[in-house]
């Protein structure tokens, strides 16, 4: 199939790729000149494992392309894929659908098809696929019979293009047309396919990461308990993970969510809640909670270093919400290093590909790697759980600070053995 996809950032640029992958002649169109040049290049504006072997791979055999903007080259595809941003709205927490509507706008200027296909996949609320039908029929003059359907992603960043070739299941929402044109679209991809309406398919996504969100939530409060009693939380949740019923993903403590998903998704599906006058207080719990555990771990830091911060230099190991990606937005490590400043100690950060420069400047320094993260700092915080971190020397890291203490947000290292090395150890519900 020949597909459009509107939107080159981390969703659109990895169903770009791997459509292409799978055979299929896409072409990836965004306002961004400058991304959209380096993508004409090979080169991709995102880190993510695999990614750029693919884009590479499928502009030489001429299955994907890329340009600026939407014009009537749109024509000659058979659907079109809405991956714009839905950036949280700062009034309501609901996501901002500027620039899908605007996109539906310009599909429908610039389409002249007697019947065309249009999918979102973006991650937006219920009932956006209708607002998208409504925008198109108004822009379009009734020239064309637009058929939409919602394809929402399942990617998890680190993971994207093994996710997306090989997913749990792909969500097929929208009217005949749009549901017979995806299962045609990923048709050599064995997996269950969930066929339903627009609004179940947009709701799916929202519920499932909030789920998830719900569940990390609940094991970092169950965290706190067995910080105050003495229990060791990876121990009671791989007791609780081997009940069938629950099962072991998402119960590891740690310093919270990030990323783009579960804090965005959680707050919007709490907004549609609220919206409809429904009790919201379980959506409140699962953001409080996470919010809380970022300020539990900024309590061990306190007490680990005497309650006293100023002119101390402290290290920040992780930058990224998560492991295998430079993603940093909603990190806890942003607002980790934001407590610090505030407190007045000198920070040093590192990260295997994250950067925050353009959040703090010169205010904090950016090192090249690890140990000189570590260089004469009396307390050493790890903040995201990279395999670069779990493989430290420790011994050649406790030479470099100044004082021997380890927070550590992500219970990466075996107690026992960290302080068997002669450091403080402290770590999220573990004696």
């Amino acid at each position: 199939m020949k597909v459009f996809i509107v939107g080159v950032g981390y969703v659109g640029l990895v169903t770009a790729a791997c459509l292409a992958e799978l055979g299929h002649q896409v072409c990836g169109a965004d306002i961004d000149a400058e991304k959209i040049e380096k993508l004409k290049k090979g080169e991709c504006p995102i880190y993510e494992p695999g990614l750029e072997a693919i884009i590479k791979k499928n502009i030489k055999a001429g299955r994907v392309k890329f340009q600026v903007g939407i014009d009537k080259n749109i024509n000659k595809f058979d659907l079109a894929m809405i991956a714009v941003g839905t950036p949280e709205r700062e009034s309501d927490g609901r996501a901002d659908l500027f620039y899908v509507s605007e996109t539906a706008k310009h599909v429908a200027q610039n389409c002249s098809k007697k019947d065309f296909v249009v999918i979102g996949k973006s991650t937006v609320p219920i009932g956006t696929a209708m607002q998208i039908r409504q925008s198109l029929a108004t822009y379009s003059g009734g020239k064309t019979r637009f058929h939409v359907g919602s394809n929402p992603e399942t990617l998890r960043e680190g993971n994207a293009v093994s996710d997306f070739m090989n997913p749990d299941r792909i969500i097929i929402g929208g009217d005949k047309k749009a549901q017979v044109a995806l299962l045609k679209l990923y048709e050599k991809i064995d997996c269950p396919k969930i066929v339903t309406n627009a609004r179940s398919a947009e709701m799916i996504k929202l519920a499932a990461n909030f789920m998830l969100a719900l569940r990390v939530s609940a094991t970092n409060m169950l965290s706190r308990v067995c910080d105050v009693t003495g229990a060791d939380i990876e121990k009671v949740m791989e007791g609780v993970g081997m009940d069938k019923r629950i099962g072991p993903q998402f119960l590891k403590a740690g310093i919270g969510y990030g990323g783009s998903c579960f804090p965005k998704d959680t707050k919007s599906i709490r907004a549609i809640s609220d919206h409809h006058r429904l009790d919201t207080s379980i959506f409140d719990a699962v953001i409080g909670i996470n919010a809380d555990q970022r300020k539990w771990f900024c309590q061990k830091v306190d007490e680990i270093t005497l309650f006293t911060l100023k002119n101390k230099k402290v290290a920040v190991w992780g930058l990224a919400f998560k492991p295998d990606t430079d993603d940093t937005r909603e990190a806890p490590a942003v607002d980790v290093i934001k407590w610090l400043l505030e407190e007045g100690a000198h920070v040093n950060v590192y990260d295997p590909v994250a950067s925050v420069k353009k959040i703090f400047g010169s205010e904090i320094k950016h090192c090249r790697d690890m140990y000189e993260a570590a260089e004469d700092s009396e307390v050493l915080l790890v903040v995201t759980e990279w395999d670069e971190f779990k493989k430290a020397d420790l011994k050649k890291v406790k030479e470099k600070m100044l004082v021997p203490k380890i927070v550590d947000g992500r219970n990466v290292y075996d107690p026992k053995a960290v302080r068997n090395l002669g450091f403080e150890y402290v770590s999220m519900g573990r004696p």
